[in-house]
């Protein structure tokens, strides 16, 4: 197997996690300013045509489609069908190949992109984009770098929604122990002197500062410091600026001494339902969709001092024209509505994060949604994003061993330098298997 094959099979599951809730983002606004008007693209077929979607590796009903985007889509090109074929047995990508079933665009991730050209059903829509003369730089750059990466120069997808972190707080853990909330613009070494004074005991009750995912955290890091480098077969582990984040995440662990395991597990119960943790750090869009029984708000995630201002690498769900589509100019339509400032605006609006680079669509962020009246909404349209490290097969090797031996690091069975030494040979050795086979 090649490592251009090799590089694009799923990742595993952990990692996988990461971008499983990325939501979707789309705009409203005239599209003529921004190069989204496909009326003034080159006409694709005004014949009834049928537009199909779908969405390989992710469980989504056709209600859920139709919802999330199919009827605005539908409402916009009155003279397409827009259907769904939904993931499932009999209907996952190698039942629809055999069936001969085509598809016009399919949704993924920067994980389940994997899947698209394991089957083949990559397209390089370059020559597309440039006969609709649509304009890449209306799009958050790093989103556009990772697809071009990705697709080694080409443009396999258009992100279509994003994703970001951010910390959400518990006012009623800060009041109980007099420590003033957290600020916006933070660093992580002041969020940690929080954390310091709220890591603690109160009558029998365990508390703790703050609680994360590892795997995520890992995986989205400021610094976009990788788990692996595809270009030099280079395991990364062991290089400083991963060591930066791993020991970084592991001093808050450490502060809960004996409980720093349970604090791995029960990281987001201990947030949520026990409300013992006051800062969670997770995917912004969590606090839009969970209903919690205490009084909250967030900030931005906390900055390394190297990289001020820098928000975690976004996690982006894109739209890809499929090679076996009949119909890639009216779906090449399709995707300039959904990233046109109309469709994003809208959306933003709604509280779902835009992927264009535009500060007008940012700032709309949830103005038409009540769940978030009063709150910090700065946190959720973060200015700069980290650059999006890479997410194949073989960095997700490295980056389970990684996200494995952290236990390790926050319970003191080994030192940093001897945790990610071991993780690193372990990963080597695993990605040598796999590239051989």
């Amino acid at each position: 197997m090649t490592m251009s094959n090799l590089k694009k099979i799923s990742m595993p599951l952990a990692i996988m996690l990461m971008a499983s809730t990325a939501a979707a983002c789309s705009g409203t606004g005239p599209a003529k300013e921004t190069g989204g008007n496909v009326s003034e693209k080159p006409a694709a077929s005004k014949d009834p045509v049928e537009i199909i979607f779908y969405s390989p590796l992710a469980p989504r009903t056709v209600e859920q489609f139709m919802k999330e985007r199919g009827d605005d889509i539908q409402a916009k090109f009155p003279n397409y069908k827009i259907k769904f074929i939904p993931y499932a047995k009999g209907t996952e990508t190698a039942d629809l190949i055999a069936a001969g079933q085509t598809v016009d665009i399919i949704m993924s991730t920067t994980t389940t992109i994997n899947e698209l050209v394991k089957h083949g059903l990559q397209y390089d829509m370059t020559e597309l984009i440039k006969k609709h003369k649509y304009d890449l730089n209306r799009l958050e750059p790093s989103l556009v770098q990772f697809m071009k990466e990705y697709s080694e120069g080409g443009m396999y997808g258009l992100p279509v929604s994003v994703s970001t972190f951010n910390l959400a707080y518990n006012k009623s853990v800060f009041d109980k122990f007099g420590v003033a909330y957290p600020k916006e613009g933070m660093t992580w070494d002041e969020v940690y002197e929080l954390s310091k004074k709220l890591t603690r005991t109160e009558g029998g009750v365990q508390y703790y500062g703050l609680t994360m995912s590892v795997p995520h955290m890992l995986n989205i890091n400021q610094l976009s410091a990788p788990y692996y480098d595809p270009k030099t077969n280079k395991v990364l582990l062991e290089e400083d600026k991963f060591k930066a984040v791993v020991s970084n995440y592991a001093r808050f662990y450490q502060l809960a001494g004996d409980k720093a395991g349970d604090l791995i597990t029960q990281w987001q119960n201990y947030f949520v339902k026990d409300q013992t943790a006051a800062m969670m750090v997770y995917y912004a869009s969590f606090t839009l969709e969970t209903k919690f029984d205490f009084d909250w708000d967030v900030i931005s995630m906390p900055y390394f001092k190297e990289a001020m201002g820098v928000a975690p690498q976004y996690t982006p769900s894109y739209m890809e024209i499929a090679a076996n589509s009949k119909h890639k100019d009216e779906a090449f339509e399709v995707l300039a509505y959904l990233t046109s400032d109309e469709y994003q605006m809208k959306q933003s609006r709604q509280g779902i994060m835009t992927s264009l680079n535009n500060p007008g669509v940012k700032n709309a962020f949830a103005q038409g949604s009540d769940i978030l009246k009063g709150k910090n909404i700065k946190a959720y349209a973060p200015e700069k994003a980290a650059l999006i490290t890479p997410k194949d097969q073989l960095s997700g090797i490295a980056g389970a061993k990684a996200t494995s031996i952290f236990k390790n690091i926050v319970t003191g069975q080994s030192d940093i330098n001897t945790a990610l030494r071991d993780a690193a040979e372990a990963a080597r050795k695993e990605i040598e298997t796999a590239r051989v086979k």
